[in-house]
C-alpha cells in the first residue's frame, strides 16, 4: 500500500491519503488490476480551472529479486485502460494514457468535490510488452504499480516577476526590472530569445536563446502536488541496479550498498534512508528502508540535483523551469511585490511539532503563509509533507499556491531549470525514459546535468535552512547563479517534478 497525501482546493485545502492496492497481472490478457482511493478529489470549472490526479506508472522485473527492475510501458489508447467502482456506485474516473506509455493519469472526469471511493482499474500493457531499460519478460515476473499525486496546471497566459524592482537579478520586462512581463501564447511560440527580454541585464538570464521548444509555463502542464517523499525515493533506490545505487551514495564518499547499515542523508530520524540488507558488489543491490516511526510522510531530503534528476527520469517525469515555477504558484493573477506561494506577503513561522513525520504532525501555531524556513525541527528536518493545511484553512492559511499545490515556499528548497551562466536553451518538455545512464545519473538529452554555479539549475522557494524569508517570495532570484545548496549533502534540499503530456 502506497500512502500520499492529497490537497481539495475549493474554499478550503486540506491533505489526505491515496491508498492503491498490490497490483495483480493477468498474463493471458497482458494488463495489471489494482483498487485506487483517495479523499477530497476535486475538477472546478471556475478559479484555477484545474483538477488533480494521480500519475501511475508500472516497474516489471524478470522473475529473480535480484534481476534489473524495468519501465513496463503502457498501451498509448486511453480506451485500453478501464475504471469502475467496487460497488454499485457511479464510476468517477477517466484515465488517460500518454503518447510515450510511461504511464497513465487517473483523474475525475467530471466537475465535482469530494472523496474517491474505491475504484477498480485496469491498465493494459505494451502490445509488444516493451519495458524500458528491456527485460526478458515471463508470467512469473514481478510488479509495483507506483501513484504519484498530481495537479494539473492548464495552458494561459500568466505574469513572469513582480514588479519588485529592487532585485537587479528578477524577472523582469525587458531592461526594467519593476515591469511584470506577461507569458503568452505568442512568446511561447515564437520563443522568448534573448535574456535581455525577460531580466533586467543579459547576466542573470540564459546565455543561449530560449526557443519555442523551451517550457516557458504557458502550455499546460502536471505538477506534483508535494515534493517527493521519503517513501517514494525509497521505492526508487530499492528498484536499481547495485551500480545505480552506488552512484547515489558516490557524493558522499566512502558509502557503498554492500555496506550494511549506510545511509543515503544523516542517521537523524527523518533523513535516515539505510541499507538494511547489503548487496554483492556490482551484482546483486541493496535493501534501503527508512524510519517507519517519524518518516512516513516526510519529503525527502539531502537532494542533490543528480539524485532529482535520476529519479524524475525514472519516474517519466522531469524537472521544472523557473518559468513554470512561477507560473504554478501566481497563476492567473497579477503579481504582487515581494509575494510569496500563496499569494500575499503574508507569512508564518512554523515552530513546534508533534508526532514527527507522522500523519498528524503539525506546527503548535496556525496564521496565513504558516511556512518552515529557520531550524527549528529537533532533527533539523522538514516538516511532513501538507503540515498547514487542515479542514478549514484557506489558500493563505494552507500556504498553497492557486493552483492548490504545497509546500512551494518553505520545508525543503524545490530545483529548478535556470538561471544564468550556463546555456540550458536546448532543455525541452520531453519527459524521463526510465533509463539512467550508465553512470546512474539521468541522460535525458538537455537536462542540465550538475549543479553549483554555471549549471543550469538553482534552487527556489526557500528552506527549513537560515536562509530567511525573501528567498521564499515567489520571483526571488537570489540563487540565480547556481549553488552548491543542492550538491546533496546537506538536508535542505528537496524537490519534485511535473510532466508534459
Amino acid at each position: 500500500v502506497l500512502l500520499f497525501f492529497i490537497l481539495m482546493l475549493t474554499k478550503n485545502s486540506w491533505a489526505n491519503n491515496l491508498v492503491m492496492s498490490t497490483p495483480v497481472y493477468d498474463h493471458t490478457n497482458k494488463t495489471i488490476s489494482f483498487t485506487i482511493a483517495w479523499d477530497n478529489s476535486w475538477k472546478v470549472a471556475s478559479g484555477p480551472s484545474n483538477w488533480d490526479g494521480v500519475w501511475v506508472f508500472v516497474k516489471r522485473q524478470a522473475c529473480s529479486n535480484t534481476n534489473t527492475w524495468g519501465t513496463a510501458l503502457l498501451s498509448t489508447t486511453s480506451a485500453d485502460h478501464t475504471s469502475n467502482t467496487s460497488s454499485a456506485g457511479t464510476n468517477l474516473l477517466t484515465i488517460d494514457a500518454v503518447a510515450d506509455g510511461m504511464g497513465v493519469f487517473i483523474r475525475r472526469t467530471d466537475a465535482g468535490i469530494g472523496n474517491i471511493s474505491t475504484h477498480n482499474i485496469t491498465l493494459a500493457l505494451n502490445s509488444s510488452l516493451t519495458t524500458q531499460p528491456a527485460i526478458t519478460a515471463s508470467a512469473a515476473d514481478n510488479f509495483k504499480v507506483i501513484g504519484t499525486e498530481m495537479v494539473y496546471v492548464p495552458q494561459g497566459g500568466f505574469y513572469l516577476g513582480d514588479g519588485r524592482g529592487t532585485n537587479t537579478s528578477n524577472f523582469s520586462g525587458g531592461n526594467n526590472a519593476s515591469t511584470p512581463l506577461f507569458i503568452d501564447g505568442t512568446i511561447q511560440a515564437a520563443g522568448i530569445g534573448s535574456a535581455t527580454n525577460y531580466t533586467s541585464n543579459p547576466i542573470y538570464g540564459c546565455p543561449g536563446n530560449l526557443p519555442s521548444s523551451f517550457p516557458l509555463g504557458y502550455n499546460g502542464f502536471w505538477c506534483m502536488k508535494y515534493e517527493l517523499s521519503m517513501v517514494a525515493y525509497t521505492e526508487f533506490m530499492n528498484c536499481l541496479t547495485y551500480d545505480q545505487q552506488a552512484a547515489r551514495l558516490e557524493k558522499w564518499g566512502g558509502r557503498y550498498p554492500n555496506q550494511l547499515n549506510t545511509n543515503f542523508g544523516n542517521a537523524s530520524n527523518k533523513g535516515y534512508l539505510a541499507v538494511t540488507t547489503a548487496g554483492t558488489y556490482n551484482t546483486v543491490p541493496a535493501v534501503f528502508s527508512y524510519n517507519t516511526t517519524y518518516a512516513n510522510y516526510s519529503p525527502a531530503s539531502y537532494l542533490g540535483w543528480r539524485d532529482l534528476t535520476a529519479y524524475l527520469d525514472w519516474a517519466g517525469l522531469r524537472p521544472m523551469t523557473e518559468f513554470e515555477f512561477e507560473k504554478a504558484c501566481r497563476g492567473t493573477l497579477n503579481p504582487v511585490a515581494n509575494e510569496y506561494p500563496w499569494g500575499n506577503t503574508l507569512i508564518t513561522q512554523a515552530t513546534g511539532t508533534n508526532m514527527q513525520g507522522q500523519v498528524g504532525e503539525k506546527p503548535s501555531q496556525s496564521g496565513d503563509g504558516l511556512c518552515l524556513y529557520s531550524w527549528d525541527d529537533p532533527n533539523w528536518a522538514p516538516y511532513r509533507s501538507g503540515y498547514a493545511a487542515n479542514a478549514t484553512t484557506t489558500r493563505s492559511l494552507a500556504a498553497a499556491t492557486y493552483y492548490g499545490i504545497l509546500d512551494m515556499g518553505g520545508n525543503v528548497f524545490e530545483q529548478v531549470v535556470g538561471g544564468a551562466g550556463y546555456d540550458y536553451s536546448n532543455f525541452t518538455t520531453v519527459n524521463g525514459d526510465g533509463i539512467l545512464g550508465n553512470n546512474g545519473h539521468a541522460n535525458t538529452p538537455g537536462w542540465p546535468s550538475i549543479n553549483g554555479t554555471n549549471s543550469g539549475n538553482y534552487v527556489k522557494g526557500g528552506s527549513f535552512g537560515n536562509y530567511g524569508a525573501t528567498v521564499i517570495q515567489v520571483s526571488d532570484r537570489t540563487f540565480y547563479a547556481g549553488t552548491n545548496i543542492n550538491d546533496g549533502t546537506v538536508g535542505n534540499s528537496g524537490g519534485r517534478g511535473v510532466r508534459s503530456n
